[in-house]
């Protein structure tokens, strides 16, 4: 298989600009988040179920509809479906130990699943659900953190020696060469 590391070093450029963007993009959702609705549990619950009867709230909120609660869950849906896609083949193409990537992995699919649903729960089911909200907007940017450093540092610190390509494809079509039209029928 053809790992990271033995990548050319033009791929190895684009792999690590595409995992630089997704890392700030996760942080930027992040900040989206803490400027709009703050990070605190209590901030993100009020944000989406209002504080009409909080003498005390410095600003004045209404619960949110149904239609802005969608806005936000159809956001972070569409988000983190691509950041899961990149993530998942890169790491699927790592050399890291496979313990480590899976479970940086799994956690960071644990968290995109609870901000694509908390907006839903939050608002609908109850305020209870804005503390795991609250974990998984701080937890996300260090888990794209870990994964894009752990890729990263297998693309451009990991040097083994051997060529910088698929030893199986390669063999594969010299094999196919040799056995002519009939081999490559059976491969």
């Amino acid at each position: 298989m053809l790992t990271l590391h033995r990548l050319s070093a033009g791929y190895r450029v684009l792999y690590t600009g595409v995992l630089l963007f997704m890392t700030a993009g996760t942080a930027a959702h992040t900040a989206h988040q803490a400027a709009r609705t703050g990070l605190s549990p209590r901030a993100i619950a009020e944000w989406y179920r209002g504080n009409e009867g909080d003498a005390a709230a410095t600003v004045l909120l209404f619960p949110r509809g149904f239609e802005e609660v969608l806005g936000d869950a159809w956001l972070a849906l569409t988000t983190y479906a691509l950041a899961l896609l990149i993530f998942g083949a890169v790491m699927a193409r790592s050399g890291v130990a496979r313990r480590l990537g899976t479970g940086l992995l799994l956690a960071y699919v644990a968290g995109a699943v609870v901000l694509s649903a908390s907006p839903f729960l939050v608002a609908f089911a109850g305020a209870g659900w804005a503390a795991p909200t609250s974990g998984a907007l701080l937890a996300q940017p260090a888990l794209a953190a870990g994964l894009s450093t752990l890729a990263m540092w297998e693309m451009w610190a990991r040097r083994e020696r051997g060529p910088r390509f698929d030893p199986e494809r390669v063999v594969g079509r010299a094999a196919a060469r040799v056995a002519g039209p009939a081999g490559a029928r059976l491969q």
